[in-house]
């Protein structure tokens, strides 16, 4: 943030770190548009350890969410 603030430098921020903790009224927001970049997610549990139920139904609904969205092409 520090080099951003001189002005001489760019770089792209999701958008919650220009409001939190708090603004920043010496960065300007540049209006880009910049497509969907597909990456990979997983899901990591530690081995030899039972799932929680909470954290079974979570991973459970995750993949029920994500198998649509598996078969389309971007």
């Amino acid at each position: 943030m520090t080099l951003l603030a001189t002005g001489r430098f760019l770089t792209i921020l999701p958008a919650s770190a220009l409001r939190f903790p708090t603004r920043r009224p010496e960065l300007k927001v540049l209006p880009v548009e910049l497509p969907m970049a597909r990456v990979p997610v997983g899901i990591v549990t530690l081995k030899n350890r039972t799932l929680g139920p909470v954290a079974r139904v979570f991973v459970e609904q995750a993949r029920e969410v994500a198998k649509p969205l598996a078969k389309r092409k971007l």
